[in-house]
């Protein structure tokens, strides 16, 4: 807060060269207004753009808030020397680049220094490499980003990317009536302030309302996860997350110098804590702009209320697309008010919750038709798209709707087509609180983010103490990931359902143990070295009878030596045969940034072809549990599909529960593969166990 209310700036290395930096600072904080007092520093000026200049900070005698730094790297830990001797400066922005981000030793170290010293003296410090803050209240402004207008309003910017937060803020103020924002912050290297900080700050802020963050990769993403989360409570955080194919993640990479990490993980961690993703630059406005103008709906159901055949079925398409939105079951008395209001061409409830006015309506159709739309009461919200004819003025049309919308209350986006002789009526809708967008699509998904942070629920990270347990520590003594029976046993011990399961090290162990377990078994060769089973002739399957189970453990030890003559060979798993059902698999990874990360998807073809898997962060509870099933595609053949019964969803859910738990409870497990498992009507089976360590 002290940084960003600064009532005196120095910018050290002002010049009065245009084309360096030092001098665009100066000139913007003129440009802009700064109601402080900004002090250019340089040893070789007497002024700089009509101001005296300082030739070190140290000269500065008045009250010296913060530090704009736009020197060469060596330069910046001499600054913060003076910085600290000075004993009042609040903040400083390193607008120099040429430290960490660069991995070179040497720019690395003058990094640590420049950290060292702002702990040490209660400096904070934004970046290096980055143009700092914005706030238009104060007109206060460190970096020159072209086109940026100081307009207040109620969005607060967070960015990784100085480039890419300025094209947020001039988007987002060239809109038919300027989105306006109260704070702006680029975070640069991170190398104190952090973006973390800065939701934090802003969730504080009573001026900001809707936080808007770009997004490369999270450091601590626990920590992220923790702090959005109490955000998200009371006002939507909205985060565009880029590096979400491999060449993207590559790319924020060397933009930033820090793993992108898998971005279904950071999928699932935003909902976890009520975070809205957006996929776009323009998505992203789209949202913070239908956030901040529109009441908060009372459910997600939405009509399609069109003038245009092709808008309304771009429309259409993306409410189905986007799994967030659902048509407007509109009752049968409001289908037959609209038809008899509208011309007999026009398409009403076909599908119910679309209804297509034709270009015969005119500016009393528009308003009567969205008064008989907006007063059902299974309507949550409505799309209105148009392009008036030239025969119909499109300020007639605005004013038709704007009486209507303000009588109910409801969301309401309207696409009217970009031209320039739609740039009066836009402006004038938006004056009126009904945000306008250039296409239709971009309406439907910002109602759809509007009701993502409306509807969206936090669910914070318990706090599960790490324990030990005797068959883990014997393995990391050992140096070796678990045995299937071990990971088995494992499982049993925190909760997990499996099979009766006997390790059996002789012929005669195996046909004992099939005997007791009276019914057809399958044998699985235990052995570190085999992790592909059936590669090497490892399984053998369906095997009943003391004279079929010994020929089948004869022939499995026989293929199995044969194929890995070095593998240590433990033994043979027995197990029972598991009824058919439907396979799945859930897993674990201890992902970089956010700590134990769990999985759940269909089997078979669903995860090796479609990639049907859903994420979340361990450990959680069942309701996020049932939230990562109800996300899978898979999850209507769980429900039940051509006749069969819904599958045992509420086992599914525990299972996951108390995989989460066991992934947080114990560190040294690295990755945990639960494939496949079988669900039933009732309960399910683990047919294969993999549990990996840490080797360190």
């Amino acid at each position: 807060r002290q940084i960003f209310e600064s009532r005196s700036v120095a910018v050290v290395g002002a010049s009065k060269d245009p084309f360096k930096a030092g001098h665009q600072v100066v000139r913007t904080l003129l440009a802009a207004g700064y109601l402080g007092k900004i002090y250019p520093v340089n040893p070789n000026e007497k002024e700089i753009l009509g101001l005296p200049c300082y030739s070190s900070i140290a000269e500065i005698k008045e009250p010296l808030d913060l530090i704009v730094i736009s020197l060469p790297a060596k330069a910046v830990i001499t600054v913060m020397e003076e910085a600290e001797q000075r004993g009042n400066v609040k903040g400083v922005v390193v607008l120099s680049g040429g430290f960490a981000e660069t991995a070179i030793p040497e720019n690395v170290e003058a990094q640590r220094q420049l950290v060292e010293i702002a702990q040490r003296a209660g400096i904070r410090v934004f970046g290096p490499n980055c143009i700092g803050i914005m706030n238009p209240d104060l007109k206060l402004v460190t970096g020159f980003h072209p086109g940026v207008s100081l307009i207040p309003g109620n969005l607060g910017y967070v960015t990784q990317s100085g480039a890419l937060g300025g094209s947020l803020v001039t988007l987002a103020l060239s809109q038919p009536k300027p989105l306006g924002f109260a704070r702006f912050g680029h975070v640069g290297n991170m190398c104190d302030v952090s973006h973390v900080d800065l939701i934090e700050a802003y969730g504080n802020n009573p001026k900001i309302e809707v936080i808007v963050v770009y997004l490369e990769g999270a450091t601590d993403g626990r920590e992220f996860m923790r702090v959005a989360g109490q955000v998200t409570e009371v006002k939507p955080v909205l985060v565009l997350k880029v590096g979400r194919s491999d060449i993207g993640s590559k790319a924020a990479l060397s933009h930033t110098g820090m793993l992108a990490g898998t971005d279904a993980v950071y999928s699932g961690a935003f909902k976890q804590c009520g975070v809205v993703r957006a996929n776009t630059v323009h998505d992203l406005i789209a949202g913070a702009k239908a956030i901040s103008m529109l009441p908060k709906p009372r459910g997600n159901r939405v009509c399609i209320l069109t003038e245009a055949g092709g808008m309304g079925v771009v429309s259409v398409d993306e409410v189905e697309a986007g799994g967030v939105l659902e048509l407007a079951p509109m009752s049968q008395e409001t289908c037959e008010k609209l038809t008899a209001l509208l011309p007999p061409m026009a398409m009403v409830c076909k599908p119910n919750g679309y209804v297509d006015m034709s270009a015969a309506a005119m500016a009393k159709e528009f308003g009567d038709a969205l008064r008989l739309v907006l007063s059902d009461p299974n309507v949550d919200m409505v799309v209105l798209n148009s392009i008036p004819p030239t025969f119909l003025p499109p300020m007639d049309v605005a004013q038709a709707i704007v009486p209507v919308v303000e009588e109910f209350g409801k969301p309401v986006a309207a696409c009217f087509t970009v031209c320039q002789a739609m740039a009066e009526t836009r402006c004038y809708l938006e004056e009126n609180g009904i945000p306008t967008f250039d296409a239709s699509d971009y309406a439907v998904r910002a109602l759809a983010m509007l009701t993502q942070a409306t509807f969206s629920v936090s669910h914070p990270l318990a706090d599960v103490p790490a324990a030990h347990h005797p068959i883990l520590d014997r393995a990391v003594r050992e140096a070796r990931h678990l045995l299937e029976p071990e990971s088995l046993d494992l499982l049993s011990d925190n909760g997990v359902a499996v099979m009766p399961h006997v390790l059996a090290r002789t012929r005669e162990e195996a046909q004992r143990a099939a005997m007791e377990m009276n019914s057809p078994v399958a044998l699985k060769i235990v052995s570190p070295q085999v992790i592909h089973k059936s590669d090497v002739g490892g399984v053998k399957l369906n095997l009943q009878g003391n004279e079929a189970v010994g020929q089948g453990y004869d022939q499995l030890m026989n293929d199995v030596k044969r194929a890995t003559s070095a593998a240590d060979i433990h033994g043979v798993l027995v197990v029972p045969m598991a009824q058919p059902g439907t396979e799945l698999i859930v897993g674990m990874v201890r992902d970089a940034q956010f700590g134990p990360t769990i999985m759940f998807g269909m089997g078979g073809v669903f995860v090796e072809l479609f990639k049907d898997v859903s994420f979340r962060v361990a450990p959680f509870d069942e309701e996020v549990a049932l939230d990562m099933i109800k996300e899978t595609k898979g999850y209507r053949v769980l429900q039940g599909m051509r006749g069969e019964k819904p599958k045992d969803i509420t086992s599914l859910a525990e299972l996951l529960v108390q995989v989460s738990q066991l992934a947080a409870r114990y560190p040294q497990i690295k990755e945990i593969d639960l494939n496949p498992i079988r669900v039933y009507e009732s309960g399910y089976s683990v047919l294969d166990a993999r549990i990996l360590l840490d080797a360190e």
